[in-house]
Order: C-alpha cells, then structure tokens, then sequence
C-alpha cells in the first residue's frame, strides 16, 4: 500500500514539475496567400538582427517553437524581402493569421508584453504610414518648388515623431522594470548626447541589467564617457590612400581637427566647402584635419576627395560603418567632428559651419 501510495505522489510531482516547465516561445497559426514560402525568424539582440531559424512552410501553416533567453524584439521576414512583422516577444505561447505577403499586417496575439506593447506599436504604425504619406507630398511640394509647403510637412513630420517617442518615454517612466522599456531606451536615447542617454538610462530599474537593450545602452554610455569633452583623445591608426598608416598621436602640437564623414553623406558633402575654407585659413597657424571616411568604395572615396578639393590628410580602413575609429569614437551619425587640443584632449565635438570657424578662431587667433 505505502509503495503504491508513493508511486501515485512521484506520478503526480513529476506531473506536476513538468507542467511547470517553461513552454518557450510558440508561434502557431496560418498565413493566407502564396503558401509554400520560408519565412526568417529574427531576434534583436546586442549585435542587432540576427537570423535564429528559417521556416518553411506547408499550406501556410506556422507551427515554431524556441527558447528565448530573455524577453526580446521578435521580426519575422519573407524570405529575400525587406520588412515585416515585428513584435516583443517571450517564452508564451502566440498565434498569428494574416497574408503572406503583407506579414506586417497580420495579426498575432499571446503574451502580457505583447498586449503591453501594442498600444505603442499601433501608435508607431499611424504614425509611420502617416510618415510615408508626407514623403509623398514632399517629393510633389519639391517638383513644384512649394518651399513653403516642404517646410510644413517637414514640421508635421517631426511633430509625429515626437508624439511617438513622449508616448515612449512615459512608457518607460509608468513601467520602469519592463524589458520593453529597456528596448525604448536603447532605441530613442542611443543617438543623443550623453548626458541625455544617462537620464534615460536612469529611468530603468537595475533589474534589467541582463537585457541585451540594457547592456547596448550601458555599453554607450562606457564609450561615450571616454571620448567626452575633457577626455584625452584615444589613438588610432589607419591607413590613407596609398597604404601609408597615419596615427592620431602625430599630430599632437596641432590643433587637429578629426572629421568623420564619407562619399555617400548628404549633410557631409554639403558641410565640406565650409572644411575647405576654414582649413585654408588657419592652416598655418597651428591647425590640421584628419579626415576619417566610412567609405567601402575607394574610388568613390577618393573622387569625393577630388571633387570636393580636400586637401587634407585622409584615412579609410574602408569598412563603411564597421570603421575601428568611428566605433572607438563612438560615431553614430556624420558627419562627425572631433576638435582635439594640442595636448591631445578633447575639446569639443560636433561643431559644423560658422561655431566650429568661431571656436577654432578663438582658439588660434
């Protein structure tokens, strides 16, 4: 009797335990449309969008299942196309129905972040179709030379953008201990002034301290700090044009002025005639440039050198945005300025147009 009675106690704790186990991460459902495609399953992780499992499908039907280790942005791509279906995922269970081909459309459910996040991501949908609609218009108001009306839409634009990212933020202030919040945090704050990314990530509780967000935005913060004002400039050697390696630290003695930039910039290109003139102006007077490009294409590098009549030092390790002085300057955005001292400290950054002339001026004059 007590060995039955202990048998059916085991049965019923292992039962028990495995009832307990975590599921994972399912997605079940079916998807209408041009049935027997794959389908790319991502993860936003530290490194970005990283491919964990491709799904072929039979008749449309979905039936994945993973292990996340943490809570994480789920993006779910046709195969060989841009976009998609993007939603905060965890170890729930979530069905899906909608087209194939309009995936960021279709309709998923399952999980408290989930149905967290949705109010936001129905907001970041209105707001980007609303986006699309204002390129339109701007690209007529431009054929028509309305400058006028580009302006307002420029202005409704950011008006847009800003309503998302307050609506964000104060998702973030109500919900301080949310994954999503870490993930808001590291995505609006990560291009702004540091000081700026230190309020932000204040905001989080240091229970996220393992989400990958977390750690994307503390580890900016850490690069940050070392290149701010006040700073000694971290050396870097690069070859120019010809293969020749050029430090940093040779220039030390000069006011120097490192300008991260490349071909394909817009706003850099437009900003080198004003580069030109201040360097011939106070090229002899104890000033230099280092210019760093984010070019992969020598040729349009260097025709961008030609053109534009930089007759400065330039150096490339052509790896476009995996430049080694741009990630150790911590570049997100050029063009990209970096005033150093002629004992190599760090003395301002991102000056452009007449404030870098006025502050290089006083400095040299």
């Amino acid at each position: 009797m007590k060995k039955q009675f202990f048998g059916t106690l085991m049965a019923v704790v292992l039962l028990t335990a495995c009832q307990m186990q975590p599921a994972g991460f399912t997605l079940k459902g079916k998807l209408t449309g041009e049935a027997d495609k794959a389908l790319i399953v991502n993860v936003v992780d530290k490194d970005g969008l990283s491919a964990i499992d491709t799904l072929t499908l039979v008749d449309g039907v979905v039936d994945f299942q993973t292990t996340l280790d943490q809570p994480m942005l789920i993006v779910i791509q046709l195969e060989g196309a841009r976009g998609g279906l993007t939603f905060f995922g965890e170890n729930v269970a979530y069905t899906i129905d909608g087209d194939i081909n309009a995936l960021a459309d279709a309709v998923v459910t399952g999980g408290e972040l989930f149905n967290a996040n949705k109010t936001l991501d129905d907001l970041q949908k209105e707001i980007n179709n609303k986006g699309e609609e204002l390129r339109v218009a701007y690209g007529a108001a431009s054929q028509a030379g309305d400058t006028a009306r580009q302006s307002e839409i420029v202005k409704e634009f950011e008006a847009g953008q800003k309503q998302l990212e307050d609506a964000q933020i104060k998702f973030v202030d109500e919900n301080p201990t949310s994954p999503i919040s870490a993930f808001i945090v590291s995505n609006v704050y990560r291009h702004k002034p540091l000081e700026e990314i230190k309020e932000g990530v204040a905001k989080l509780d240091a229970s996220l301290s393992t989400s990958p967000y977390y750690q994307v935005i503390s580890e900016r913060v850490a690069k940050l700090e070392k290149v701010a004002i006040g700073q000694p400039a971290p050396d870097f050697t690069m070859n120019d044009a010809d293969g020749n390696p050029v430090s940093l630290s040779s220039f030390k003695g000069k006011l120097i002025l490192v300008d991260f930039w490349a071909s394909w910039c817009g706003p850099c290109r437009r900003e080198n005639p004003n580069v030109v003139k201040l360097y011939a102006e106070f090229k002899d007077k104890g000033f230099d440039i280092l210019g760093v490009s984010l070019d992969q294409k020598k040729d349009a590098w260097l025709k961008a050198i030609e053109d534009d009549q930089l007759t400065w030092n330039h150096v490339s390790d052509l790896k476009g945005w995996g430049n080694d002085a741009a990630k150790l300057y911590a570049v997100s955005g050029i063009p990209h300025t970096v005033l150093i001292d002629a004992e190599g400290v760090i003395i301002a950054k991102n000056l452009r147009g007449d404030e870098l002339h006025n502050k290089v001026a006083e400095l040299l004059n």
